[in-house]
């Protein structure tokens, strides 16, 4: 019982003082951009039916999420995931009419997590969501939206890796559904001989190394470009769609003066969650061990809780794992000064008010 007061469970997280302060004015700062970016707030639910979710839950997360009974024996999920639970909420109530809809959400997630996981402090997150804006018009704004966040965070050399699981499923699409999770695995840790191996299995020795090639390429928008003759044919040409896509989207960040910089395409990215369909992406910044920002196209997902406008309600959005940029941030936080009395009290914070509307 003793042990038990001194810990907390896995999972989950306390926040004090300083680092509270720090972590709140950060968020209104990434929530006053969303808004001006015409982004509204929207809240999820902490529970919900697990059923609801339950063919959506990759096994990691499966594996991850919190379940309880409810007084009447229902079984319920707590939220491990906002976009999930965001897309069942709007489904329900979301008409055509209010497309595209831009909302933006902050609160934590509580999702179980091993003592050894270096992806630790993801139990809070913050992100923003297009709905009903399919397309490039509507992957450009959210990815657009994201490089400016973190530009506007003051954060170490940071680069937004962009990858297509519209490629990947169709490469994979030839193999066995193990092997698929096998080549997927090993392309998060770019493991060349294991992906020459699996892709072998089933594609000609040229072409598996071809395929190999184009999965572990990262570079900028030029460098994809020059490499596409050599691709566009491979598999008699079903991968040819699915570049030009992407090169449509490089053809985006180079017109985006200042941004194109901050963009790499990264076709090992895969997306880490079963609902993706379309681009997927990670950002990552010098000083974090792993993923500062994940996020991607979920097409459809909208659908399966019941929203049935003839209108898509394709969905592009991404979340923010703030607690890891917090660390990382160099924006300019004034607080106001400890003082000994309300005599002191006063002047420091009129001073410190004189000082923030300077600022704006």
């Amino acid at each position: 019982m003793k042990n038990n007061l001194l810990r907390i469970p896995q999972g989950t997280e306390s926040l004090y003082l300083e680092e509270t302060f720090r972590h709140r004015k950060i968020l209104r700062h990434m929530e006053d951009m969303c808004e001006e970016w015409g982004y509204l707030p929207v809240q999820t639910p902490v529970f919900d039916f697990y059923d609801n979710y339950r063919n959506l839950l990759d096994s990691r997360l499966e594996e991850q999420s919190y379940k309880l009974i409810d007084r009447e024996g229902d079984l319920l999920m707590l939220r491990s995931d906002i976009t999930l639970f965001l897309a069942r909420q709007m489904g329900m109530i979301l008409s055509e009419e209010e497309l595209p809809l831009r909302v933006y959400y902050s609160d934590s997630i509580l999702r179980y997590q091993d003592h050894e996981d270096i992806s630790s402090h993801e139990f809070f997150q913050a992100g923003c969501e297009l709905i009903g804006k399919p397309g490039r018009e509507g992957d450009l704004e959210v990815l657009f939206l994201l490089a400016e966040l973190m530009k506007s965070l003051g954060l170490p050399e940071s680069r937004i890796h962009v990858g297509s699981t519209d490629l990947f499923k169709t490469i994979a699409g030839s193999l066995s559904p193990e092997n698929g999770k096998l080549l997927r695995q090993a392309l998060q840790t770019r493991e060349e001989i294991q992906i020459r191996k699996v892709l072998g299995g089933v594609y000609r020795k040229e072409d598996a190394a071809e395929l190999c090639r184009l999965l572990l390429f990262i570079g900028s928008a030029e460098e994809f470009k020059t490499e596409l003759s050599g691709w566009e044919k491979l598999m008699d040409g079903a991968l040819k769609s699915s570049l030009d896509y992407l090169v449509s989207i490089c053809d985006g960040w180079m017109e985006a003066e200042g941004l194109e910089e901050l963009f790499n395409i990264d076709l090992s990215e895969t997306g880490d969650q079963a609902y993706y369909a379309g681009i997927v992406f990670n950002a990552y910044t010098e000083g974090a061990g792993t993923a500062v920002a994940s996020g991607g196209r979920y097409d459809g997902l909208l659908d399966h809780f019941g929203y049935d406008g003839s209108k898509p309600a394709s969905s592009v959005g991404f979340s923010l794992f703030q607690r890891k940029l917090e660390k990382l941030s160099t924006i300019d936080i004034a607080r106001f000064p400890g003082t000994s009395g309300l005599d002191e009290a006063l002047p420091a914070a009129e001073k410190l008010k004189t000082v923030r509307k300077g600022k704006n």
